[in-house]
């Protein structure tokens, strides 16, 4: 089978990664994952000069203050959009070269704007990775301390989940039970590969 790269969308905190980790378990699997290769970009010197030039204050004792930046960027549209200007190239750079290198069946791609940015063009499927609002809500607040105020401030950042889920090729359910995400996902990965022998 040829290589397949699999974009993985959903609401913040629907359990992307752990799909990822469950699909790596079932078939030999590289996760590019998006947030990872951000915070890396955003220790490179020429990347804190041109952040600190177009948002004053982000930047302290020679590195991004990262707490600093989001508050900046959710509370102002510019400040995003520079943010982006900056970031979002860079990222998808990053993105092509980490497909490119990768030596397996499958390339999961794990961006939480992946269809926003338009990388899902780099995607041969779209996994639509869904859960509820509140189950996403709680799981936010016991693993990284928001509020739900900052949960829906963060989320009216990105497409509603029902658009996400309308441009994705598959979806999976990973609501809570863990053996019911692998078996789901085994159903998902037999239907792409069936499709793929056609």
């Amino acid at each position: 089978m040829s290589r397949k790269v699999i974009g993985l969308v959903g609401g913040i905190a629907s359990g992307k990664s752990t799909l990822a980790r469950l699909w790596a378990e079932e078939r030999r699997a590289v996760h590019v994952d998006a947030d990872a290769i951000a915070r890396r970009i955003l220790e490179r010197p020429e990347v804190r000069a041109a952040l600190s030039r177009r948002l004053p204050g982000v930047a302290g004792k020679g590195r991004i203050d990262r707490e600093m930046l989001a508050a900046k960027v959710f509370r102002d549209r510019l400040a995003l959009k520079a943010l982006e200007e900056v970031m979002h190239p860079r990222i998808r750079t990053a993105i092509v070269r980490a497909i490119r290198r990768a030596r397996a069946p499958y390339v999961l791609l794990d961006a939480a704007l992946l269809q926003e940015t338009r990388a899902d063009e780099l995607c041969d499927a779209v996994v639509y990775v869904a859960c509820p609002a509140r189950t996403r809500r709680a799981r936010t607040a016991r693993t990284r301390g928001w509020s739900e105020a900052e949960h829906r401030a963060r989320e009216a950042r990105q497409w509603p989940c029902r658009r996400k889920r309308a441009r994705a090729d598959f979806a999976v359910d990973n609501t809570a039970d863990p053996a019911r995400a692998r078996a789901g996902l085994q159903r998902l990965i037999g239907r792409i590969e069936s499709r793929t022998k056609r």
